[in-house]
């Protein structure tokens, strides 16, 4: 198995948009729940509430693109009211076209895995 971890940071939430930012967060794990290629997916909020940071693992790279697409609408809408997300993509391996279309089309860091357990 080829598992991607990811880490995406809306950089700002106004909070007149926090509640609103968590209903649309809310939706958006109900259909992740059901995404077999979403191994983990975890928010965490700045103690103010202004920054919403999210921890992602999935089976490949293909997975983030999955859950991109099948989210769009909804990360669009987060975006919209938490700001462009910033991130940082740690692949497994450097190899594979959805990783070569993440590495290509998308305003994140890029790791190479040096080693670990």
């Amino acid at each position: 198995m080829e598992t991607i971890r990811a880490v995406a940071t809306f950089p700002y939430i106004a909070p007149e948009n926090l509640e609103a930012f968590k209903e649309i967060a809310a939706k958006m794990l109900l259909v992740i729940k059901e995404q077999q290629s979403i191994l983990r997916y975890d928010l965490f909020f700045s103690a103010d509430g202004t920054q919403c940071t999210a921890v992602e693992e999935f089976t490949s790279p293909a997975g983030i693109l999955e859950h991109v697409a099948k989210n769009r609408t909804l990360l669009d809408q987060l975006a919209a009211l938490g700001g462009e997300v910033t991130g940082s993509v740690f692949p497994m391996s450097q190899e594979g076209e959805a990783l070569e279309v993440i590495r290509s089309t998308w305003n994140s860091k890029m790791h190479i895995h040096f080693a670990g357990k």
